[in-house]
């Protein structure tokens, strides 16, 4: 049990680490190889994708124009789950939430040679990320009524480099696109879709009901500032309990646009020691 923490349920906030270890070198070596994975991919935007997408891919006007520029050196949340998924664990079993035009899912894609990946988005797949992977066939079910989202959702099968891709075209929101990953056990998930607390905790709540979890995990979220922040430590005092939390971070790092935006407020969980 995480002693701090039972110390601190009643607060609004509980103990957490600024920083992940890792070894200088060896954090060179991935940051090179991100990099390259991204330099394979000239231009992300699909003009064409975008103009029929529900919100534009996640890509807000003011940074457009910066999404195929060099992201610069520094350390991004990308190359931590790299990191972290080459250390701990053998067959990585990746979940994404909230996939955007593929940047980070193509990273981490691109950093394996074994492994399962899903992405979950309320987009149809970004073409640009389509063409690198080799189709296996599609799903589809009636979308959640009312739902932004006007055509069907969908489960697309992949294949990269041997490797079993799956793209999930569907309404966070929509329960019966959950229950379509039942039976999956997901060792690292990063949360990065409808930047609200209240999404946050829905998606956690399916997680949890469709025991999603992998016996050891880790939990990544983008963009825990404000009210989003209090939601990553409501479901750390809500789930301490069932899954023993051993590690909790909150760090600020660089994310999909590296050096061309201020660094992101990521916070990260884990049921074992980092």
């Amino acid at each position: 049990m995480f002693n701090a923490l039972k110390r601190m349920l009643g607060s609004a906030e509980v103990t957490t680490k600024p920083a992940v270890e890792f070894p200088e070198q060896e954090m060179n070596e991935l940051k090179k190889m991100n990099r390259l994975s991204l330099a394979l991919v000239k231009d992300w935007i699909d003009e064409e994708a975008m103009k029929t997408s529900c919100f534009k891919y996640g890509v807000p006007d003011f940074i457009k124009s910066d999404l195929n520029k060099d992201i610069g050196s520094d350390l991004t949340y990308t190359d931590l789950m790299v990191y972290l998924s080459h250390k701990h664990f053998k067959k990585l079993n990746y979940l994404e939430i909230g996939v955007s035009v593929g940047k980070n899912f193509f990273q981490m894609l691109n950093a394996h040679t074994t492994g399962r990946f899903t992405g979950y988005d309320i987009e149809e797949i970004n073409p640009r990320l389509q063409q690198l992977l080799e189709y296996r066939g599609k799903q589809e079910w009636d979308t959640l009524p009312k739902s932004i989202k006007k055509n069907r959702s969908s489960m697309s099968a992949y294949d990269y480099k041997g490797m079993e891709v799956r793209y999930l075209s569907a309404d966070v929101w929509d329960e019966k696109s959950w229950a379509k990953l039942q039976g999956e056990k997901f060792n690292l998930v990063f949360s990065d879709a409808l930047h609200t607390p209240q999404a946050i905790l829905f998606e956690f709540e399916m997680l949890v009901k469709y025991d999603l979890l992998d016996d050891q995990f880790i939990i990544v979220w983008d963009d825990l500032v404000g009210k989003m922040k209090n939601s990553f430590f409501k479901i750390i005092r809500k789930y301490d309990k069932v899954y023993q939390i051993k590690d909790i971070y909150f760090l600020n790092v660089n994310g999909w646009i590296g050096q061309h935006e201020i660094p992101h407020s990521v916070g990260m969980i884990s049921n074992f020691n980092c």
